[in-house]
């Protein structure tokens, strides 16, 4: 049985992106005239992929059409190439989208498919009749999960793509930044004791530093000094107490 239909786009993944933008321009719901002279795709393109774009929460309107909150902020990622926003902005439109969603947990149920295989899946589940204007929308809709960073290519096969919880990261370490011949690395040291305070609370330390690679032997002996000094705080603090 088919899956949950929506009506796919009927533009490229590239076409979808000036049609978002031009509505992101708009300061008032526009018309299809409006937004085509914005857009430069042509009306009928416009009309045709409103349906895809309303259904992901995009735009909204009647007759009268403009982007919604998530919708504005995808088109200014979009319009200035911001590519960590563009993929924020399309991650929360498929997690926020009950036909995204389970296109991306098909694809990661099977662990990998031929992008072919996987965009006749998505016109079969959007209940679609089979067609070029279905081929090229269901293109889309993969292109849209590959800038999520729900999905990857490798070898010429699609995969899901498992993504840190950006929260998870290790930020409570120390971090030296090393410049040489006008490049920065980054280097990210051992990550420092927490230093308890009364209360039962802790706090975790993030230092960076900014250094010349001379000056990378003293580091160690710098942030030694510096744990010693906080715990010998501590301990006048416990005496104190």
């Amino acid at each position: 049985m088919a899956e949950t239909k929506i009506k796919l786009p009927r533009s490229s993944y590239e076409e979808l992106c000036k049609i978002i933008k031009a509505y992101g321009r708009l300061d008032k719901p526009g018309s299809l005239d409006q937004v085509n002279a914005l857009a430069g795709v042509g009306k009928t393109t416009v009309s045709a992929n409103n349906s895809f774009l309303t259904s992901i929460g995009l735009i909204k309107g009647g007759k009268a059409k403009a982007a919604t909150a998530p919708g504005k902020k995808l088109a200014h990622a979009l319009e200035h190439d911001i590519s960590q926003d563009i993929e924020a902005g399309w991650r929360a439109v498929v997690e926020g989208n009950e036909f995204l969603r389970k296109m991306a947990l098909a694809l990661k149920i099977r662990k990998t498919m031929e992008e072919s295989t996987f965009v006749s899946h998505i016109a079969y589940s959007a209940g679609e009749t089979k067609s070029t204007f279905a081929k090229t929308g269901a293109r889309a809709v993969i292109d849209v999960l590959r800038c999520s960073g729900f999905i990857r290519e490798e070898d010429g096969r699609l995969s899901s793509r498992e993504i840190p919880d950006r929260s998870d990261t290790d930020t409570d370490s120390v971090v030296v930044s090393q410049t040489r011949h006008g490049e920065s690395t980054t280097t990210k040291a051992p990550q420092p004791a927490t230093a308890p305070v009364s209360g039962n609370v802790a706090i975790n330390i993030d230092i960076r530093i900014d250094a010349k690679p001379d000056d990378i032997p003293a580091l160690g002996r710098s942030l030694k000094a510096m744990l010693k000094d906080l715990e010998s705080q501590d301990d006048d603090g416990s005496r104190n107490a």
